[in-house]
């Protein structure tokens, strides 16, 4: 596709990340900390994607028993966060009785504050409110397309990362993409309020919620038992089917998807007795995506090898959670074996043959039950780090992503405080 007539202004840099969400500020971050002049895209009007438009800020776990295993400017910007009273850490211990309970959650106005600032402090150059419109890749350089307020603009790097969360990037410089079938279900998170019943009354309204919910259009997969949980507990934590979101025609159905569910919950509640002034009073922006596309990477993650901590020769971070698979009626689980903790590969962040592209978060090369265990944000920050200094390396030396160096991708990340596997 030829935009050559369009384009109004041109720039260069070494490393562009187009995503500014979980993954990219902190992809961006240590590509500028490894002395790379880096520009970092995003669609959004502010930083942080999941963990603050869609208010998914709980990006656990820093920590697998008792110690903890991701460090740099990620786990920085929760220092920081902490600092200024935006959040507290949790007591951490070897074997919680809950693997949640050891979650950090961040005041969402706090922490994004502080994602602009770190990215001031690295040097990094935000474009936010901006989309990609196409991608080529050459053996010495990648040229990126984007679409901002003021019309077209190229940017011409020596690497780009791809922090979309669905592979956007990679899909558009022509590399393969894998999906399951189906999808994870989003969540649309979200705060209910104005109604104080006790356990008593909440029980009491079981029947007449039974009778009226075909009334009101619930969907099969919301038991009534499950919305006096919604009650118990404040908010609609309700599963909505995610097909092909990283389409805008998909994200468009979800997000209305949502909406319209919590709008039947909420609808059929305020006709119940204690319930007449119940309200929501947040709903995020965006729902919550667990899962779309995936890149085919130079190595494709297992479930088999995540549960039993594989060590990979070129393994470049730590990952702890269990697998997480949501389905529509709840979560299926599998738990890491006591003592392991599963690694992250470099090969896993590089599309098949791709010369001058990485790819970090939700959307690294894995199959179905890793990614829902990989896509935790924690981990996606951790990977995209990784991209980051390796963009960094790619840059300053003229090379494809493939022949970056392993020890000087590791002395990189351990130089911006990383934690890096250690060797067998």
């Amino acid at each position: 596709m030829n935009y050559t007539a369009n384009i109004i202004r041109e720039r260069t840099c070494d490393v562009v990340v187009v995503g500014g969400g979980t993954a990219g500020v902190f992809a961006a971050i240590s590509a500028a900390k490894s002395g790379a002049k880096t520009v970092l895209v995003e669609k959004n009007a502010v930083l942080g994607g999941t963990m603050t438009v869609a208010a998914v800020n709980f990006p656990g776990l820093f920590h697998a028993w008792g110690e903890r295993i991701i460090g740099g400017p990620c786990f920085e910007s929760i220092e920081r966060t902490i600092a200024l009273g935006g959040a507290k850490m949790p007591e951490i211990k070897y074997k919680p009785e809950k693997h949640w309970h050891q979650q950090i959650t961040l005041n969402r106005f706090v922490y994004t504050a502080i994602l602009f600032e770190m990215c001031r402090e690295a040097g990094v150059e935000l474009l936010c409110n901006t989309m990609i419109s196409d991608v080529i890749e050459s053996p010495s350089s990648v040229r990126v397309v984007l679409t901002d307020k003021e019309g077209l603009l190229k940017i011409e790097a020596k690497c780009a990362l791809d922090t979309t969360g669905d592979a956007s990037l990679v899909r558009m410089a022509g590399y393969p993409l894998m999906k399951s079938e189906p999808q994870q279900p989003a969540t649309l998170q979200n705060h209910i309020s104005g109604y104080d019943l006790s356990e008593k009354e909440l029980l009491s309204l079981e029947c007449e919620i039974e009778e009226k919910r075909s009334r009101f259009s619930i969907p099969n997969n919301i038991p009534t038992k499950r919305i006096l949980s919604y009650l118990r507990n404040h908010k609609f934590d309700i599963h909505t089917p995610s097909v092909n979101a990283d389409t805008s025609e998909g994200k468009t159905n979800v997000d209305a998807s949502a909406y319209s569910t919590m709008l039947s919950v909420y609808s059929l509640l305020r006709t119940l007795r204690g319930l007449e002034n119940l309200e929501v009073d947040f709903a995020a922006t965006e729902t919550g995506i667990r899962e779309t596309s995936r890149i085919v990477g130079e190595h494709i993650i297992s479930d088999e090898e995540y549960l039993s901590a594989e060590h990979y020769p070129d393994s470049v971070c730590y990952a702890f959670y269990p697998i997480d698979k949501h389905v529509m009626t709840g979560v299926e689980k599998k738990f890491i074996p006591d003592g392991l903790v599963p690694k992250v590969p470099y090969s896993a962040l590089i599309p098949k043959n791709a010369m001058r592209i990485l790819a970090a978060g939700r959307c690294i090369s894995s199959d179905t039950d890793a990614n829902s265990a990989l896509r935790v944000e924690a981990v996606c920050m951790a990977t995209a780090q990784a991209a980051g200094c390796a963009a960094a390396i790619c840059a300053k030396d003229n090379i494809d992503v493939r022949d970056v160096p392993y020890h000087r991708l590791t002395d990189a990340l351990r130089a911006i405080g990383a934690i890096v596997p250690d060797k067998k």
